[in-house]
C-alpha cells in the first residue's frame, strides 16, 4: 500500500521533532498533515509543488501543503531508497517562517545526524481521524507512544 517510508530526527533527549511539531498543530491542521503524509507515501514519485528543492540548502527538500489558510512546510531530504528524512515542520507566508528560525534548524539537525549527535526515528502514518483530530496506525491496533 505505502511506497515511501518517513523518518524523522530525534534528539539525544528521545524528543521527536515532527511528532513534537505535530502534536502542537490544531486538530484541523493535524487532520491535514496525516491525510496529505498519507496521500503522497502511496505516490511512485512527488511532483513539483508538493515536494520542491530548497534554494541555498543543496540537497534539502521541502514538502508542501495548506491548512486552515496556511501553508505548511516540512524540511528534509531523500535517504534511503522511498525513504525521506523529515527534520524540521514549520508554516510559511512570505518570507517568515514560524520558527522562524527554521532554516538554521535544518542545518544544525542535518550536522546532528551526521555526526552521531542526533539519529533517526520512524514517522509512524495516521489515518482515519477522529473527533480529537487525532488517527489511528493504518495497520489497525494500538497507537504508537507519541512522547
Amino acid at each position: 500500500m505505502y511506497v515511501w517510508r518517513f523518518k524523522q530526527f530525534k534528539a539525544w533527549t528521545g524528543r521527536k521533532a515532527i511528532d513534537d511539531w505535530r502534536r502542537r498543530l490544531s486538530p484541523a491542521r493535524r487532520a491535514a498533515l496525516d491525510s496529505f503524509l498519507d496521500r503522497i507515501a502511496k505516490m511512485q514519485a512527488w511532483p513539483l509543488g508538493i515536494c520542491d528543492p530548497i534554494k541555498k540548502h543543496a540537497g534539502c527538500w521541502e514538502l508542501r501543503w495548506t491548512a486552515e489558510k496556511v501553508e505548511h512546510r516540512i524540511f528534509g531530504y531523500f535517504g534511503g531508497d522511498k525513504e525521506f528524512v523529515m527534520v524540521i515542520g514549520c508554516t510559511h507566508k512570505g518570507r517568515i517562517y514560524d520558527p522562524p528560525e527554521a532554516f538554521d534548524t535544518l542545518n544544525d539537525r542535518k550536522d546532528k545526524i551526521a555526526t552521531g549527535e542526533g539519529e533517526l526515528d520512524s514517522y509512524e502514518l495516521w489515518t482515519t481521524p477522529t473527533d480529537e483530530g487525532e488517527g489511528v496506525p493504518p495497520w489497525g491496533g494500538q497507537l504508537p507512544n507519541r512522547d
